[in-house]
């Protein structure tokens, strides 16, 4: 393989793009400018949204681009973990504080990221950047067999060809790899959708001059109110971004309309389960303007399934997968995708066989986040799907985990591996894992901290200090067998 193109120039794109160069000439055409300072894209609507790099993401960009974390910890990116600088009001109330450690996420803006990304990326010689260029189709001068590009350029109607080896279609969920596929006489894949019906708003804050929290909010890091399914559709988020901004996001559900002023946002926060985040938004002022956006549909095109054969031709990233970004994981199964593509072109450089490898090994990384999202939005009633009973018991089954991960430190950590895509789904499943759950759940669900009182309380409860040796473990284990017989069997 001597030449590849990389369609789309985002995360996705500048991940696979890297990768590819370490085996070839790659070719990057991107329909928009690259921004010389940070800045958003004109063509991503969404960047102005809440976004987090989950832990694996974290790792896996770090892999492609090196030096990718100093650069932004050196702009001061805030880590947050929910619990320990960050509250999270989830469906069962205030999390507890776990002052232990369990994996975190970045929070910054996604210009912020792209910015970053891009200046190491330029740096790449081997790497060809083709600006404001649109591809109108794949070209096959071969049987069964992808041999480039047609494009674009804006301000210019003439098409220009463009050959390679392979085409990595990156563009999003915007892409058109359908028209293009149809053109060549091949039916795109089948395709699976979930529309979770939810529309975000944005604005940026900064805290005001002279403005500091209260000594008592243990939450430097902002608050999380997740909506309560099935039939509370409105959440809020406010979360420290890079530098000294803050973003505040609001969740709307079942065709509820985003706030338009921030008089409209103040009355919005006021509804919410808790005042919590209303109550912060006096120490801010606007640093932006209020924007929104509607969400696309969840969709997974089955290329792993692809009855047709066309060599030469991958599809990456959201092109092939979109998500509910309400967990945060599209960035992260972006660079995962780009790392798969790596350990692919490490068996083989075949543009015969590596598509069929690759779109095996992407669809197994995938499912795992398309999995969590979608049971997630069907757990609320306006969201149209089909509910099979594993899907109902998948999400009891998380609920009893969440439950349990509040008594049990342990728990928590272990499935927070999973939802940072450290860990596939599976490992909720194995054994030792199950027995823990259902023993913390049913056996230590009566000493919980915070109590239930702290849980439906107006704002998180105080922090607490958790043992977490396994001598501990020991030493507790005769009081805790009296207590918890005490405790039901109403003994005074």
């Amino acid at each position: 393989m001597e030449h590849a193109i990389v369609i789309g120039g985002g995360i996705a794109g500048m991940c696979a793009a890297k990768v590819l160069a370490e085996h070839c000439k790659v070719t990057l055409i991107e329909r928009d400018t690259y921004p010389n300072e940070i800045s958003d894209r004109r063509g991503v609507p969404q960047s102005k949204m809440f976004h987090t790099l989950l832990e694996r993401g974290r790792r896996d960009m770090e892999s492609i681009f090196p030096g990718l974390h100093k650069t932004l910890e050196q702009g001061h990116i805030p880590r947050a973990t929910f619990g320990f600088n960050t509250a999270l009001m989830s469906p069962f109330g205030w999390g507890r504080n776990f002052l232990t450690h369990i994996p975190r996420a970045l929070f910054c803006t996604r210009g912020y990221l792209e910015s970053t990304m891009r200046r190491l990326f330029l740096q790449d010689s081997r790497i060809d950047l083709i600006e404001n260029a649109t591809v109108t189709s794949l070209l096959s001068d071969e049987p069964e067999t992808c041999t480039g590009v047609s494009y674009k350029v804006q301000g210019n109607d003439a098409a220009k060809r463009l050959n390679a080896d392979l085409v990595v279609d990156a563009s999003g969920a915007s892409s058109r790899a359908g028209t293009w596929l149809k053109a060549l006489n091949l039916e795109p894949p089948a395709e699976h959708e979930l529309d979770p019906l939810l529309t975000y708003g944005g604005v940026m804050l900064k805290m005001k001059p002279n403005v500091e929290f209260p000594k008592h909010w243990w939450w430097t890091h902002g608050a999380f109110i997740q909506r309560m399914p099935p039939h509370d559709n409105k959440g809020a988020h406010l979360i420290r971004q890079e530098g000294d901004l803050w973003l505040l996001t609001l969740v709307a559900g079942d065709g509820f309309d985003i706030p338009k002023t921030m008089d409209d946002v103040v009355e919005f926060l006021a509804r919410m389960r808790s005042p919590l985040v209303h109550d912060m938004l006096p120490y801010f002022e606007p640093a932006g303007e209020l924007t929104s956006y509607r969400l696309p549909k969840n969709k997974w095109k089955y290329y792993e399934e692809w009855s047709e054969k066309l060599n030469g031709f991958i599809a990456i990233g959201a092109s092939t997968c979109v998500f509910n970004p309400n967990q945060g994981q599209g960035m992260s199964v972006a660079a995962g995708d780009a790392v798969i593509l790596r350990k692919c072109l490490e068996k083989t450089t075949s543009t015969k066989t590596l598509p069929t490898l690759f779109f095996k090994e992407q669809a197994k990384f995938q499912s795992n986040a398309y999995k969590l999202a979608c049971c997630n939005d069907l757990k609320f009633a306006t969201v149209q799907g089909k509910r099979t009973l594993g899907t109902r018991l998948f999400n009891w089954y998380r609920d009893f985990i969440t439950a349990a991960g509040s008594v049990d430190p342990w728990v928590a950590r272990e499935a927070a591996g999973v939802d940072m895509l450290l860990d596939p789904v599976s490992k909720l499943y194995r054994p030792w894992f199950v027995l823990r759950t259902f023993f913390a759940g049913i056996f230590l669900g009566w000493r919980q901290n915070p109590t239930r009182a702290e849980r439906a309380a107006p704002y998180p409860p105080k922090p607490v200090e958790l043992q977490s040796s396994k001598w501990s473990y020991v030493k507790e284990t005769p009081g805790i067998l009296y207590r918890f017989a005490k405790h039901h069997l109403r003994l005074t």
